[in-house]
């Protein structure tokens, strides 16, 4: 059963995300702001970490850079419905690849995202 860390502040779409998760038999935890998703990975150790980008205290950007210096079998995915390609391009300048999911997407999309990075 995949681990399922979401950070996501919209309560609509975090209820939306754990919904979807269960019924793909992920435990999952929500959390709304990126620091209390990274004290968060100490207790839970999460397959996988859906992000999102602009989230309270922590973006996901410096949340996945976080995690993956604290715990990093964890694989950070971003959502958001855009990133600036100038964000995209220092990431990469600084070794850091992290899979993006563009919002709105699909429960068919989410699905791929989280089982495509969770090994399940």
């Amino acid at each position: 059963m995949p681990k399922i860390l979401v950070a996501e502040d919209d309560h609509l779409l975090a209820q939306y995300y754990v919904t979807l998760l269960s019924q793909w038999n992920c435990e999952t935890v929500v959390e709304n702001r990126g620091t209390d998703a990274i004290r968060r990975v100490a207790t839970f150790r999460p397959d996988v970490a859906l992000l999102g980008v602009v989230i309270p205290e922590m973006g996901g950007v410096e949340a996945a850079i976080k995690l993956l210096e604290i715990c990093p079998a964890t694989k950070s995915i971003l959502v958001t419905e855009a990133v600036p390609p100038e964000t995209v391009k220092r990431l990469a300048a600084q070794g850091y690849r992290f899979p993006m999911l563009p919002a709105p997407f699909t429960r068919e999309e989410l699905h791929a995202v989280v089982f495509g990075q969770s090994g399940e």
